[in-house]
């Protein structure tokens, strides 16, 4: 079963665009289990931040920038779904709606990892526009430049 692990660390968030989609591409057929998200910080300065996973109520489009992932299973080195960042990025309800799940941490050091149960990951699957074709990560507070990453894990059939 391909399995993908990506992320992007030193990262500069923002409070208006994702810190990744997780996106099946509007492709018929693709369906990636989501079995694990992670989060962290490297500040030297005390500073609160909160990150959302959720799935949009209207999906993100345009230009797509891709952001590298690595395979963990060698004989499946290539996704079905992407993983990176829209120009225009998704539509998210108001937080705490609609999250899959979400955090408050510090940024000082700051940081966890959620896996989730074999029986209950989070998914997404192609074939429309609804909004169960991506994964947003998002941050609605702190955003300091290059404190921050970001991952996820997915697995496809």
């Amino acid at each position: 079963m391909p399995s993908f692990n990506a992320g992007n660390g030193a990262f500069t968030p923002s409070t208006s665009q994702d810190n990744f989609t997780l996106d099946s591409q509007s492709t018929t057929g693709v369906f990636a289990r989501i079995t694990q998200v992670s989060w962290g910080g490297s500040g030297t300065s005390s500073i609160g931040y909160r990150t959302r996973w959720t799935r949009p109520s209207t999906i993100g489009s345009s230009t797509f920038t891709a952001i590298t992932f690595a395979a963990n299973n060698i004989n499946y080195t290539s996704a079905a779904a992407q993983f990176g960042t829209f120009a225009t990025a998704p539509t998210l309800v108001a937080d705490p709606g609609t999250n899959l799940f979400s955090m408050d941490w510090n940024v000082q050091g700051g940081g966890g990892i959620l896996i989730l149960p074999l029986a209950q990951p989070w998914w997404i699957v192609g074939g429309g526009t609804s909004n169960k074709q991506q994964l947003s990560c998002r941050n609605t507070k702190g955003t300091d430049a290059n404190l921050s990453s970001y991952s996820v894990t997915w697995e496809e059939d």
